[in-house]
């Protein structure tokens, strides 16, 4: 059994059988990862895909959702179950899932279970939140979810399990619509004195010199934490900053330089980034690039060499 099977198989273990109707917990959210690589830099390739089938039983107790993993189990589950692929990425502040669905497969279908948030990056589909069944569109994110997310289409979905800046109380679930997250524009370059020159406003923007290094960000903000969209314009170096919370980043297309303290390395779609909590960090884009992200308080490393 492999580390994702066995975490997956420890969870299962944890939280017993999965119903359509409960909602997660939040202590068990906010838990530390199982398993969570040192690393502040996990490659796609190097992510185990994991194939599962989940699909809805109806018996004495109700409808519930029965999941299975590993293909010997998944060949055996009904023609009606969705199968799909999940990759994880495992760091020691939370974890990001990538969950690929295929309407020839079952189309969607997953319990929610430690999610704290979910962002659907291809396709649309249905899920609780708050207590209501939404819709989600491409664009669309909901913030602490329940129930069983589901559609009929191909779809891809980012999920997070981090603990948001909440770790002692509940967050209010809710839905962001994409087409309500404004987009903000800005550049940067460096200036006579070496230092870089930041532009925000439109005014400033249009006096940018043309090597103006450029981001479009869109931010979407909910109880406890937000997620970032970007579109990075090839160019750099950018300037140093660094932040009071980890940023979990999942690049989706391009290929971008990332620099963390004495350490670097090129980074493309599929992969995934920790930048960690008090270090310095800053890019230079080799492409035209995008990345999401969102964030999660910082813990001291739980294992060596994951500071």
């Amino acid at each position: 059994m492999g580390r994702l099977s066995r975490v997956l198989a420890a969870f299962m273990l944890m939280s017993g059988v999965v119903l359509a109707q409960d909602l997660p917990q939040h202590a068990i959210r906010t838990a530390a990862p199982m398993s969570p690589s040192a690393a502040m830099f996990i490659p796609g390739e190097s992510v185990e895909p994991l194939i599962l089938a989940e699909w809805e039983v109806i018996n004495d107790l109700g409808p519930r959702i029965r999941i299975v993993w590993g293909q010997e189990a998944v060949d055996a589950a009904p023609p009606e179950a969705s199968r799909y692929i999940q990759k994880s990425y495992v760091f020691p502040t939370g974890t990001i899932r990538v969950l690929d669905f295929q309407k020839d497969e079952g189309g969607m279908m997953h319990a929610i279970t430690v999610e704290t948030a979910i962002y659907m990056l291809k396709g649309s589909g249905t899920v609780e939140v708050a207590g209501k069944t939404v819709t989600l569109n491409e664009g669309d994110l909901a913030s602490y979810p329940s129930g069983t997310l589901r559609g009929d289409g191909d779809s891809t979905v980012i999920a997070w399990t981090v603990t948001g800046s909440k770790i002692n109380e509940v967050a209010e679930a809710m839905v962001v619509r994409g087409i309500d997250v404004p987009v903000t524009h800005s550049a940067q370059w460096p200036g006579p004195d070496g230092k870089m020159v930041r532009a925000r406003t439109s005014e400033a923007l249009w006096e940018a010199p043309g090597d103006a290094i450029r981001l479009d960000l869109k931010r979407y903000m909910f109880d406890g934490n937000s997620v970032r969209t970007t579109i990075n314009y090839k160019g750099g170096p950018t300037s140093k900053v660094t932040s009071s919370m980890d940023a979990l980043i999942y690049i989706t297309s391009g290929k971008l330089h990332f620099f963390q303290d004495d350490l670097n390395f090129v980074a493309g779609a599929g992969d995934a980034i920790r930048e960690i909590s008090g270090h310095y960090h800053n890019w230079i884009r080799l492409e035209d690039s995008s990345f999401i992200a969102t964030s999660s308080l910082p813990v001291a490393p739980i294992m060596e060499g994951a500071n």
